[in-house]
């Protein structure tokens, strides 16, 4: 009931949040909250997941070696680990798909190549579960990171005061890059019916810069490789987070404001502006008989938009089409089909979240 309630809560967001801005060519923008689909479909019994690091791994000499050549201090790569799991848990708390619980133990893993370790025992994984009361277990089982520091020296711009006047003179300048090498893969297990449900690899860089008037200076404020796996890490967490729960998203809608043989388009445009949308879509309307071709097309155009922002689905698909079609209108098109794929979007978003 709990999922239910607030997955329609926030679907009956959309078209409520909007923002406005202007330009010269008289374009306009609005942005419309909506439901992302998850990317990969869990199915509508697992209602709570156990978060596990399952990284633990004794690598003795080989991690003694990581530590000269990366820069890594004991822990960090375990403090990354539950970065991302923390984060995908905040994400998460955004969405009504899942509850989340976090195990207190440690399981072996892998954490020094790209392959998986072995799955997880069923057995265990019924174990955990019903430990925790929980329908479902997320394994992060690859975590690794490196540090890469170059150095090195540039020119650079810099102003520089003498009296009542300035200039640019040019400079040398030390810097420091750090480049931050992560992978983490997770493992999605359903010991109802003993699936697998998802493995997600993912590899991703970071690359950091300063520069000072020393090395030391340059290196003193580059960022810590602690600070940057953190933020990737949590970057990650994120992004699976998007890939396993419908999501709260913003989709961004142009239309035209004004146009100098239709005035109906700005006195529409206005009331737009003010959250009025049948009030604009009355104007545009009127405007209709008396616009030439290409206006007639900005006005269906934008008609098309507001019954989007009201949520009436079927009419803004009638008036894109009649966009493209009977004006001629190319992005009448486009919207069309735009139009479509959000319809579809939100329909998989609805039955993903049991409505």
């Amino acid at each position: 009931m709990r999922i239910k309630v607030l997955s329609k809560r926030l679907l009956m967001m959309a078209g409520l949040w909007l923002i406005f801005t202007s330009c010269s060519t008289g374009r306009r923008v609005v942005n419309i909250n909506t439901m992302r689909p998850a990317d990969v479909t869990i199915p509508s019994s697992v209602k709570s997941v156990l978060l596990v690091d399952r990284t633990k791994f004794n690598k003795n000499l080989i991690d003694v070696a990581e530590g000269i050549l990366t820069g890594e201090l004991p822990g960090e790569d375990k403090a990354a680990t539950q970065a991302l799991i923390q984060a995908f848990r905040a994400k998460l708390g955004n969405s009504a798909r899942f509850t989340t619980k976090i195990a207190a133990e440690r399981l072996d893993g892998n954490s020094i190549s790209t392959a998986f370790p072995k799955q997880i025992p069923w057995a265990t994984i019924r174990s955990l579960c019903a430990r925790y009361q929980t329908d479902a277990v997320l394994a992060v089982e690859i975590f690794d990171s490196d540090f890469i520091i170059t150095q090195g020296k540039r020119k650079t711009k810099k102003k520089i005061k003498e009296g009542n006047t300035t200039r640019e003179v040019e400079v040398d300048e030390f810097y420091a890059k750090g480049v931050d090498n992560l992978k983490a893969g997770l493992k999605f297990y359903i010991p109802a019916s003993q699936n697998v449900i998802d493995q997600k690899l993912y590899k991703r860089t970071g690359t950091w810069e300063a520069g000072a008037a020393s090395k030391a200076g340059a290196l003193a404020g580059l960022i810590r490789k602690s600070d940057a796996t953190r933020r990737l890490s949590e970057k990650l967490g994120r992004m699976y987070a998007y890939r396993v729960s419908p999501m709260p998203v913003r989709l961004k809608r142009y239309f035209r404001g004004k146009a100098k043989k239709s005035p109906e388009l700005e006195q529409g445009s206005r009331y737009a502006d003010v959250a009025k949308w049948k009030e604009a879509i009355g104007v545009w309307k009127s405007g209709l008989d008396r616009a030439p071709t290409k206006e007639g097309g900005y006005l269906a155009y934008n008609i098309a938009v507001a019954y989007e922002v009201l949520g009436e689905f079927k009419s803004a698909k009638e008036w894109a089409q009649t966009s493209y079609v009977r004006y001629g209108n190319r992005d009448g098109k486009a919207y069309y089909d735009l139009l479509r794929r959000r319809i579809a979007n939100e329909q998989r978003a609805k039955n993903q979240l049991g409505e």
